[in-house]
């Protein structure tokens, strides 16, 4: 399977100018934001982390590796190295372990997460399914794969979501994020495993993904919930390094942590600023970003 950071890029909306010197968040007096993270011990989740740790956020952080040296493939990155990363830039971090495939841990992560912090200002959603059979053709993939894909990237993502928006809603307001795909919103050039291509199960259960945004603010826009997609277009990732198909992506896509400073500038964006529901494309913002990080912002 092609990994989804390489998935070409959607018709994404993104805002007509990129304004990089809002104020940060966690201003009101001991106050600061809290956000959760998925699929935070590498790639775009970490990233995300991160960044939101040195913009001032309290944050919880989910993955599937708890200590480092047990990721899948032998990749780098762990709950315990993105805590200990976070903690350094001065958030509070509380690590969750969470595999999207244990329908029993759903619910209670979030809760975790409010029970350390009180309340949820923000909920990344990034973490996916990453297991065998993702280079399978339509027609040799197990049904097996085809209901744990569908489940950890469409099913787990709702009822992550239902539980922090619910929380959201009772607090008065709250946003979420969804790290979306092209394979969501395009066609492939390609089967699974060649460049440009990906598993019709995987474009399927990220279009679903995909559509929580817009209905989820359409719905509850009124009680206060802000619903974004942001999305990465290709980056390179430790996951995507890691396959000699998608080198590639080291050359032409971005960084992990272009997308982790897009999120954080998303969040700092008043309301309105962008649209509720809308998809904000890496590519549209980080160039800005990126010049202002340099000094050369015109």
């Amino acid at each position: 399977m092609t990994a989804p950071e390489s998935a070409g890029p959607a018709e994404s909306a993104g805002p007509a100018e990129t304004v990089v010197d809002q104020p940060g968040p966690g201003t009101e007096p001991g106050r600061w934001p809290t956000a959760l993270v998925t699929g935070a011990s590498r790639g775009i989740g970490r990233a995300v982390a991160l960044a939101l740790a040195a913009d001032g956020y309290d944050v919880a952080v989910t993955a599937r590796t708890v200590r480092e040296g047990d990721g899948p493939y032998g990749l780098p990155g762990s709950l315990e190295s993105t805590t200990a990363e976070a903690t350094a830039l001065g958030a509070r971090v509380v690590p969750v372990p969470l595999d999207l495939l244990d329908a029993d841990r759903l619910v209670p992560a979030v809760e975790e997460a409010l029970d350390a912090f009180g309340r949820l200002d923000v909920l990344v959603n990034n973490a996916i399914y990453v297991g065998p059979g993702g280079d399978a053709g339509f027609l040799d993939v197990s049904r097996a794969e085809i209901e744990r894909r569908i489940y950890a990237n469409l099913t787990a993502q709702l009822l992550l979501t239902q539980r922090a928006v619910r929380a959201m809603v009772d607090a008065g307001g709250g946003t979420v994020v969804g790290i979306t795909s092209g394979a969501g919103t395009a066609d492939p050039r390609g089967g699974p495993g060649t460049t440009g291509g990906w598993a019709v199960s995987y474009g399927c259960s990220k279009g679903g993904f995909h559509r929580m945004a817009g209905a989820i603010a359409a719905e509850l826009g009124e009680r206060g919930i802000r619903c974004f997609n942001v999305e990465p277009g290709p980056v390179a990732t430790e996951r995507v390094l890691a396959r000699p198909d998608l080198r590639w992506v080291a050359e032409h896509g971005r960084t992990p942590e272009s997308v982790g400073a897009v999120v954080a500038w998303l969040l700092r964006q008043p309301d309105g600023a962008v649209p509720n529901g809308d998809t904000v494309s890496v590519a549209a913002v980080a160039p800005a970003l990126e010049a202002a990080a340099r000094g050369d912002q015109r």
